[in-house]
């Protein structure tokens, strides 16, 4: 009985921290029970040399008044976990070559030890927002995804222990240099007919392809759909919040543009199936090389027209590929 009842005084303790602010008074602290954490980038997509802005939120959804003691030093109070794709984490600078910005204020509050620390209070549905620029902190590699999760440490210097997650984890791409010159190589401003065949529009698109002109090519595809007949990519898409949806479409475009099925060189339509009046499938037999060594395949692809595709032109929405023998 004696321990549980220690147990039961022990865990009240935990949750009232800190027992004591900045000038020595006694206070609970209810950040645990009733604060929340967020982080959210400014964009889903950087260049190299381009500030990568996130701002880091601690809102109070509860009734009572949470009080939080920030430092004034760097990734202390506010810090992140980053992995890029491979899962590989992404460590900070070297502090001492971070270049402190802020100035200190001659009347700074400081903690019972003179340490310089701030004192904020939220209160009911008020929130705390600071704004980070990772590239300030962070060396990214070019061409990766990165995944950022954020810990708030309400007050570092006297509880280097106690902290809280962040309800959600960004995602940003970081572009690879090659990829803008890339694109931009093969982008075509020559304009198409919108009034044309499904036939036409595989026509089209399979001829885009062999000359690389992916700014067509892409115009053929209707992406919510025709991402998921590729696995890789399929089941990120669906779980992914909205937010993130066109990064991962961003990144589904280089994986077409690299052509790791083998270059295409020929094509030649077979059969069209009609399933509806704005659904249809067409059949294509294709060869790719791959190291000069072809192989043939069928491509069955289905085409869309109408409101679901935003536009009058047939679009692909689905494509099944079968070898040849």
């Amino acid at each position: 009985m004696h321990t549980l009842v220690f147990l039961f005084l022990f865990s009240l303790s935990l949750l009232a921290y800190p027992d004591m602010d900045v000038r020595g008074n006694r206070n609970e602290n209810f950040l645990e029970l009733q604060g929340k954490a967020t982080i959210q980038l400014s964009k889903m997509s950087y260049t190299l040399g381009e500030d990568i802005l996130l701002d880091f939120t601690i809102k109070n959804y509860g009734d009572e008044v949470i009080r939080l003691y920030p430092t004034i030093l760097d990734l202390k109070t506010f810090q992140f976990v980053i992995h890029d794709e491979n899962d590989e984490p992404i460590n900070p600078k070297d502090y001492l070559k971070i270049e402190d910005k802020k100035q200190k204020r001659r009347n700074s509050i400081v903690n019972l030890e003179g340490d310089r620390v701030k004192e904020i209070i939220i209160h009911k549905g008020e929130s705390f927002t600071k704004r980070f620029n990772l590239a300030d902190y962070y060396e990214f590699p070019q061409g990766k995804r990165y995944y950022v999760t954020g810990y708030f440490y309400p007050n570092y210097l006297e509880d280097n222990v106690t902290f809280l997650k962040s309800e959600n984890h960004s995602i940003f791409l970081l572009e690879a240099k090659k990829r803008d010159t890339f694109a931009k190589k093969y982008e075509s401003s020559e304009p198409f007919p919108e009034s044309i065949t499904p036939e036409e529009s595989i026509h089209l698109f399979l001829s885009a392809e062999m000359k690389k002109n992916w700014n067509h090519y892409f115009k053929f595809i209707h992406f919510p759909e025709f991402i998921h007949a590729y696995n890789k990519y399929s089941k990120e898409y669906s779980t992914s919040d909205s937010n993130y949806k066109e990064l991962i479409i961003e990144e589904f475009k280089s994986h077409l543009m690299e052509q790791k099925a083998g270059k295409l060189s020929y094509y030649r339509i077979t059969n069209r199936e009609n399933l509806s009046s704005n659904q249809v499938k067409i059949y294509v037999d294709v060869e790719r090389e791959v190291n000069r060594f072809p192989t043939k395949y069928e491509y069955i692809y289905s085409l869309k027209k109408g409101e679901d595709t935003a536009s009058s032109l047939w679009k692909i929405t689905n494509v099944t590929v079968k070898v040849r023998r």
